[in-house]
């Protein structure tokens, strides 16, 4: 998975034109932010990342872990166990601003203690009343 500084270009994809505001893109050996995160936050990247958008052929493991294994997460909303590092976490804020997120972002939050933009959070909430209104 390459290294993208939060709120750069994403051009991960290299047969199309660059698209949204990368976020949570992090590795070794590059400094990112740390602090909580509100647990309804952290409970609707964990829904979102189980929509498996954009999803890869292969893996992507953890490079603050060590060791080339599997991370998880748990959706309430969709009642299951998902891995991570395979997908992305596409979302759209109201002023029509897209970011891109790896999932492996839950972890990176959960476990590592990254703290996501301001900007990305609201967006999320946002993101998630659209996708379901009402928490249906």
């Amino acid at each position: 998975m390459p290294y993208y500084p939060d709120f750069s270009l994403y051009d991960y994809d290299y047969y199309s034109p660059p698209e949204g505001m990368t976020i949570g893109w992090l590795m070794k050996g590059h400094d990112f932010p740390q602090g909580d995160v509100e647990i309804e936050d952290l409970e609707n990247l964990a829904d979102l990342g189980h929509l498996l958008e954009e999803q890869s052929r292969g893996w992507h493991y953890c490079t603050f872990c060590g060791k080339p294994e599997l991370q998880y997460a748990w959706s309430e909303r969709f009642d299951s166990k998902y891995a991570l590092g395979s997908a992305e976490i596409r979302v759209r804020s109201d002023d029509g601003t897209l970011y891109v997120a790896p999932n492996l972002i839950t972890h990176y939050v959960l476990d590592h203690g990254y703290r996501p933009p301001a900007e990305f959070l609201r967006a999320v909430r946002e993101d998630v009343r659209r996708r379901w209104p009402q928490g249906a």
